[in-house]
């Protein structure tokens, strides 16, 4: 990341050097200020679902989502015994995803990982459960891409839900190649660690 960051700085510079500066001072200025407008936007739409998921965490409704998703978890995490509140915010990390809320699934993942950590005997190995969190997170099915539809609005598209239905099939592909990519990797290591224990 530091290398990115350096790269654009450096770039930055030769920009000024070389470039027109006013030029390239008046788009730094059009850019954040877009950026600025576009941050309060979705900090509305961030702030809005935020306090949804906080109500559900402390009303005791995740507990009843976590049930309703449970036999998906199940299925996905296959026999990897999650604790309920392992299962809790990996319900709430799916729906946050489902609803295209990608910042407000973050803590939640996070919180996820947390709990599955205390059950893990091995502190310093990552468990199946972790890398399918991860997986199903970064690759996310979205049945409504909030944000996406956020940023469009903001920007002045006339049709900002037009991207509905392609974000849900592209959504829905990806997702499936996580899981399976997740599980042949790790039948791959497991048939490896049996050879170099057998």
């Amino acid at each position: 990341m530091n290398k990115i960051w350096i790269f654009l700085f450096v770039i930055s510079i030769i920009a000024l050097c070389f470039g027109d500066p006013t030029q390239v001072l008046s788009g730094l200025l059009t850019a954040s200020n877009s950026a600025v407008k576009l941050s309060f936007s979705l900090c509305a739409i961030y702030a809005i679902w935020m306090g949804l998921f906080m109500i559900l965490e402390k009303s005791g409704l995740s507990q009843k989502l976590s049930k309703f998703l449970s036999p998906i978890i199940n299925k996905i995490f296959g026999k990897c015994n999650l604790s309920n509140e392992s299962k809790q915010y990996v319900s709430m990390n799916i729906s946050a995803n489902l609803l295209g809320m990608g910042g407000a699934a973050t803590p939640l993942g996070i919180k996820a990982i947390e709990s599955m950590q205390k059950d893990n005997k091995d502190k310093s190995t990552i468990t199946f459960p972790m890398i399918m969190l991860i997986a199903i997170s970064c690759s996310s099915v979205q049945l409504l891409p909030t944000s996406i539809i956020g940023m469009l609005a903001s920007a002045g598209s006339k049709e900002p839900t037009a991207i509905i239905l392609p974000s849900i099939l592209c959504s829905i592909i990806s997702t499936a190649i996580a899981i399976l990519l997740v599980y042949l990797f790790h039948f791959i290591f497991d048939r490896k660690k049996d050879k170099t224990n057998g």
